[in-house]
């Protein structure tokens, strides 16, 4: 599928259609994906173009007042493929435990189960590249060997799996969602880019949507009528775009009760300990990558530790997940190897003279390091394990749950971006509960690996500085929560179906739904959640169609 660009466009520009998706990204990809080929016209909108600029990135200006977060222009893409474009792959499913309204997690609970989304995770391999939605013990058996012995206590913690997403059009990367969209090849579904949706004009009683209003940074302008608009423009600009909406409704669009833009939730990451790079092969070996043929391909699994579920409802903690951490050394031979490889495709008379001084360099290692090499090579195709890496630092990083706390939030600006649009101002909260769960979890780390016989692992003792300790901590980049959901208006702005409460024909995919947010990576649930969305509107929007 070709995108047309907004501004090439003739005046004045009327664009009528049956579903808007604003939003490129897994969210809005997956629904037009699953739209392909049907009867109903689809357009996608996004704001961004096919490459990143610095002016479309500009529009993701934010005032920050709350705990620390990364840098906003580095870790969100306005651009087609939206978060896809720079994201790792790492994909994993979320706990039962996660969708369970909990006593000691405040707000926590879904109107929705875990196995009511089961279906939809597993159709959702098709879209990410992923082999079995497998992540506890039960792997093992798939990967056809034993778990690591000893093992570790059950009671306390539990195996916990990531998997790799892999692009089929790119054997070297995740999946990205711009392919995604471009091998549509349907022409029931189009994609306008370098189009801002700046405002959704709703009837005068705010009950349903009449159209958006969109336009391009140098001031061309368009309108959009649907009958169902979807919006899936990320866990902070799903909420900014809403609470901008406030022409008529001035609290902005499903704001009647003030929970647009609240509870705003992350994955506080931080390094709970290290150990020791030259005693690093008993820590990679259990830790490190599993690889898994079937029936699709090949697909990289990496080992971790969780906290047991019943040891969170005994201690009241919050769920929490750790995985190694490897800082390569700049000598280590697979990661010459990696970068050799990577870029080969840019061979050719353009190459920079710097790129052929670091390729003799990154021969140079290989031959100084030819053993390591040929153990590693080794690893990957008789056993289907990952290298053992030559490691300048070595970590375990944590993941942990938020609690939903209606103080931790997002609301409007005072300045504009180039749009007119104000920009965020983001108070992000990271609480005390938050820090007893990492503690307490790097305690049973501790302890367990001592008692199994691992190398030395030091604790990081900042976790436990009352002074200081959030200093420790920074965001993952996966905001949730924002547009929550729940059965009753009083409680969330989106109902069970992902409508926004009393707004005929309005949607919302994507992580700002999530009412709790565990400690998986969203991707994975952001796509279930976008299938099960497309089946719904399917069934009950256009049934007729």
């Amino acid at each position: 599928m070709k995108p047309v660009d907004l501004g090439e466009l003739e005046d004045p520009v009327s664009i009528q259609t049956d579903l808007c998706i604003v939003g490129s990204g897994p969210a809005g990809s997956s629904i037009a994906k699953e739209f392909a080929g049907s009867m109903i016209q689809v357009l996608v909108i996004e704001g961004g173009g096919t490459e990143e600029s610095t002016a479309d990135q500009a529009l993701y200006t934010v005032e920050n007042v709350g705990a620390i977060r990364a840098p906003q222009e580095g870790v969100r893409n306005r651009v087609v493929g939206g978060s896809s474009h720079g994201w790792s792959g790492r994909c994993t499913s979320f706990d039962e435990i996660d969708f369970e309204s909990r006593a000691w997690v405040p707000n926590s609970g879904w109107p929705i189960t875990f196995e009511e989304v089961r279906p939809f995770s597993d159709r959702s391999r098709a879209h990410l590249g992923l082999g079995p939605n497998v992540y506890d013990d039960h792997l093992w058996k798939k990967l056809g060997i034993s778990p690591p012995y000893p093992q570790i206590d059950p009671a306390c913690l539990k195996s916990q799996f990531w998997q790799y997403s892999t692009d089929q059009h790119n054997a070297f990367g995740p999946t990205r969602f711009s392919r995604t969209l471009a091998a549509i090849d349907a022409s029931n579904v189009r994609l306008l880019i370098h189009a801002n949706v700046t405002q959704i004009n709703t009837s005068m009683d705010v009950t349903g949507i009449v159209s958006l209003d969109v336009r391009t940074l140098e001031g061309k302008r368009a309108e959009v009528k649907a009958r169902v608009v979807v919006l899936a423009c990320g866990g902070l600009e799903n909420a900014r775009l809403l609470l901008a909406s406030n022409k008529i409704a001035l609290n902005g669009i499903g704001n009647s009760h003030d929970l647009v833009g609240r509870f705003l939730m992350d994955h506080p990451g931080c390094k709970l300990g290290w150990f020791d790079p030259n005693r690093a092969f008993p820590i990679q070996d259990r830790f490190g990558s599993y690889y898994l043929d079937h029936e699709s391909g090949r697909n990289a699994y990496e080992f971790g530790l969780a906290i047991n579920d019943e040891l969170q409802r005994k201690e009241q903690l919050l769920n929490c997940a750790a995985f190694l951490g490897i800082l390569g050394s700049p000598d280590d031979p697979s990661g010459a190897a990696k970068r050799l490889i990577s870029n080969v495709k840019l061979l050719s008379a353009e190459t920079p003279r710097s790129w052929g001084a670091q390729a003799g360099k990154d021969i140079s290692i290989l031959t100084t390091n030819f053993p390591r090499l040929l153990r590693n090579a080794y690893r990957r195709f008789a056993k289907l394990r990952g290298a053992i890496v030559k490691a300048e630092e070595l970590y375990l990083y944590c993941l942990v749950e938020q609690i939903p706390n209606p103080s931790s939030r997002v609301t409007l600006g005072e300045r504009t971006d180039a749009l007119g649009m104000p920009i965020l101002r983001i108070d992000w909260r990271i609480g005390e509960i938050e820090r007893r769960s990492v503690v307490r979890f790097n305690e049973l780390i501790g302890s367990e690996l001592r008692r199994v016989g691992l190398p030395k692992y030091t604790p990081n003792s900042h976790l436990s500085d009352d002074f200081d300790w959030r200093s420790n901590f920074v965001d993952r980049a996966h905001p949730s929560g924002t547009t929550r959901m729940a059965d009753s208006p009083r409680l969330g702005v989106v109902d069970r179906n992902c409508k926004v409460h009393g707004v005929a024909g309005l949607y919302i995919a994507g992580s700002s739904v999530f009412p709790t947010i565990g400690h998986a990576n969203p991707t994975l649930m952001i796509v279930a959640m976008a299938i099960r969305l497309a089946d719904w509107l399917k069934r009950h929007e256009f049934a007729n169609a």
